[in-house]
């Protein structure tokens, strides 16, 4: 959005500010102290400034838009976006720009603005029209073959400009490891990597240096990459707006697009959804079975050289995480030995504290981890043990840390991905059955006809549809009329004579032709 901003407003006077997480805060400070006309930012970045950053605040906002107003307004981000409503003017137009619109954006518009207007371009339930769309379907015991069949679509069909949509972070990096060693050139997209390496992933990836992009959900939204010939789902989302979103990073702007993706037993409703709102015929695809049992045989062969490349990552990360440690600890020996005071920080104002970050966190995961609930639980009584409670204790501590790296088979790599779109799916459902707040508003847009009725019709002149006629005959009787005027003679209605009006009707020159009344009554 900024790239996009910065090149409209290229040739104006317009100033356009950045404010997003991951890069350096100094810059994006300087720049927000000149007062930008335009600032692009991200909730929780964005406050971080207005309470942090002299001279900046949002009281002068004109306009506040929302993109990808649905997502910006669910759990996840309801307090930070509360928090930004608050900061700004009163006196703000709200704009808010979705591809799917839900029940919040819906309930906000009702409630919070003031005469909202909705646009439209096309219904927020379709896909695009030239898109084409196709599924494999997946039998209950063969899933533990999608990343063969994955692979085998990647390497014989789709070799260039595709995106590939999975579940979770581990498996993105496991497929963006394997699907580097069949020899394609691949990138990755996932919260797992800071803000740095997924520009990098990005640019590379809308450069043509990579063909094939793999990300999570992060990527469904707010992506435009030019030259997206086709989105392969590893596992179908948890519903038809999250694939509409996958789906929309091709087929954009009139082009044509390919979806693909592989669909299991447990994905049969979404898939029905699916066909039943098609625009298009839905075609299936078949992969002939020694092809798949081809690409199952090369990724066994390669799974040894997989496994040794994710535990040196894995070990890497943690000797990364001990360097920091010990640095941070030496820095701190050597200021107390030099007695050197150490410069005060600037004292920052953080939104939430870290506990209420942390139970926000436990509070939206969708997944309890077990080591943490067995601590809380617990909690102190663990210090009071014997010597020989202390050694058994060690051991069974080296025997964790060496299965913390457990390698899970193929069937357990899908069924983590599966599981995660049905606890999605299950919290949508939890919310959806949720009473709702009884609002006492009305929506225009639901009874036009009953305001009609209710309200009394204002009577119209014919002066506005004369001024507003176009017709022929209308041009002529305006012409007609004007020329008898002109001339002294009455009108066909003899209504009026040069501009003077007629005996019982003061002050009315146009209206509905009326017979003239009899004023003398009739002999009998």
């Amino acid at each position: 959005v900024h790239t996009v901003t910065r090149q409209l407003a290229q040739f104006t006077s317009v100033t356009i500010g950045l404010s997003v997480g991951g890069l350096d805060v100094k810059y994006q400070e300087s720049v927000l102290r000149r007062h930008p006309d335009v600032v692009i930012a991200t909730p929780g970045r964005l406050i971080d400034h207005v309470r942090n950053t002299p001279s900046f605040d949002l009281n002068s906002i004109e306009v506040l838009i929302l993109d990808e107003a649905d997502r910006m307004l669910d759990e996840y981000f309801a307090e930070q976006m509360k928090e930004i409503i608050r900061q700004c003017s009163p006196k703000r137009q709200t704009m808010l720009f979705s591809a799917t619109m839900s029940d919040q954006v819906r309930d906000l518009a009702a409630v919070s603005l003031k005469k909202p207007v909705k646009l439209f371009l096309d219904s927020n339930k379709d896909v695009a029209f030239n898109l084409r769309q196709e599924f494999v379907r997946i039998r209950k015991e063969r899933e533990c073959d999608r990343e063969a069949i994955l692979a085998a679509l990647v390497c014989r069909t789709f070799k260039d400009r595709a995106v590939i949509f999975v579940q979770t972070k581990k498996q993105a990096h496991r497929l963006h490891v394997a699907l580097g060693l069949l020899g394609i050139k691949v990138a990755e997209l996932h919260g797992a990597l800071n803000q740095p390496q997924r520009l990098d992933s990005l640019k590379r990836f809308r450069e043509e240096q990579v063909d094939v992009l793999v990300a999570t959900d992060v990527a469904a939204r707010g992506l435009d990459i030019p030259g997206v010939k086709t989105v392969l789902n590893f596992t179908l989302p948890a519903t038809i707006e999250h694939y509409i979103h996958r789906v929309g990073r091709t087929a954009r702007a009139g082009r044509a697009g390919v979806s693909v993706s592989l669909a299991g037993e447990g994905e049969r409703n979404l898939v029905k959804t699916i066909v039943r709102r098609a625009r298009r015929a839905v075609k299936s695809r078949v992969l002939p079975a020694d092809i798949v049992a081809k690409y199952r045989d090369k990724l066994a062969k390669l799974e040894p050289e997989i496994a040794a490349i994710l535990d040196e990552e894995y070990a890497d990360k943690q000797l990364k995480k001990m360097e920091k440690q010990t640095n941070k600890l030496e820095s701190a020996i050597k200021n107390e030995k030099t007695d050197t005071p150490m410069e005060a920080p600037r004292q920052h104002d953080w939104f939430q504290t870290p506990r209420e970050k942390r139970e926000e966190k436990e509070r939206l995961a969708l997944t309890k981890h077990v080591g943490k609930a067995e601590k809380t639980q617990k909690g102190k009584g663990k210090k009071r043990k014997h010597d020989d409670d202390d050694s058994d204790d060690g051991e069974k501590k080296k025997k964790k840390r060496q299965t913390k790296h457990v390698k899970d088979s193929a069937e357990e790599r899908v069924r983590k991905e599966m599981e995660k779109v049905a606890l999605l799916q299950s919290r949508m459902a939890k919310r959806q059955k949720k009473q709702k707040r009884i609002r006492a508003v009305e929506d225009d847009d639901e009874r036009p006809a009953q305001r009609q009725k209710q309200g009394k019709r204002k009577k119209q002149t014919n002066f506005a549809n004369d001024l507003t006629d176009v017709s022929k005959a209308s041009t002529k009787k305006l012409r007609y009329d004007a020329n008898r005027v002109q001339k002294g003679k009455p009108l066909q209605n003899g209504k009026f004579q040069k501009g003077k009006a007629v005996k019982g009707k003061k002050g009315k020159t146009f209206g509905k032709p009326q017979a003239p009344k009899n004023t003398k009554k009739k002999n009998k």
